[in-house]
């Protein structure tokens, strides 16, 4: 009888022992840090660059596509449906890993999620673009106006809407459409890069500088100049 109650005490012992200590052998409370997980990576604007570009000859004149063919030169007089304005974001990748005290189930990923990724895309989004001159564009746009209206977004990446179809015709987004319809659905991310186009030109020849002005949801201002265009005097 005492032999059966010694070896009670004894199991019942290391059950309380097996209780009080972590699977690691440490006390509850006292591991070390959680392990780092895999390394995050995400993609933030360091800046913005613009470049003149002469427009790319079309392959289909009835869907136009305003890309880029080769850098604009000042020496070369145009037409403003001759040229594609470049604007393309500056970014850096930043490497982070943070610490999880929970671990992932992969095993919760669905096939639909796993074939669709979401697109390449900035920390931050773009709050305001604003497009002006020193020069008087027109009498309706003097030197200082808001040109946001007659410029047009002809290719822009991420998940950013560029046009929209009218009578079953693609029709781009004016600058100014640009950005509201991105504030109002969810935000208009930095992206990577984009095409504008001006949709109307100067009244009479003249040499431009275009100045863009670029704010982001971060509060930072970004301010960029073109080089000059020499537009012909052809009527729009």
């Amino acid at each position: 009888m005492m032999r059966m109650k010694t070896l009670g005490v004894l199991a019942l012992s290391g059950v309380l022992t097996g209780c009080g200590s972590g699977s690691d052998g440490t006390a509850p409370g006292q591991g070390g840090q959680p392990k780092p997980s895999e390394k995050n990576s995400k993609i933030v604007t360091q800046g913005f660059e613009v470049r003149i570009y002469n427009r790319l000859a079309e392959q289909d004149t009835q869907n136009p596509e305003y890309n880029r063919d080769t850098p604009y030169q000042v020496t070369e007089q145009v037409t403003y449906q001759d040229i594609v304005f470049g604007l393309d974001t500056q970014t850096k990748s930043v490497t982070t890993a943070s610490w999880l005290d929970i671990p992932h189930s992969f095993s919760l990923i669905t096939k639909a999620y796993a074939l669709s990724p979401i697109p390449p895309h900035t920390e931050e989004d773009i709050v305001s673009i604003d497009i002006t001159s020193a020069s008087d564009f027109s009498e309706a746009y003097p030197s200082g106006s808001k040109l946001n209206a007659l410029f047009s977004v002809t290719y822009a990446d991420t998940l950013n809407k560029y046009y929209s179809y009218k009578n079953d015709v693609k029709t781009f987004f004016t600058v100014e459409e640009y950005v509201q319809y991105g504030q109002a659905n969810g935000g208009l991310n930095a992206g990577f890069t984009r095409n504008l186009i001006l949709n109307t030109g100067p009244d009479y020849p003249v040499n431009m500088t275009f100045y863009i002005e670029i704010e982001l949801d971060n509060g930072k201002i970004f301010s960029l100049e073109t080089q000059d265009v020499a537009f012909k005097g052809v009527d729009n």
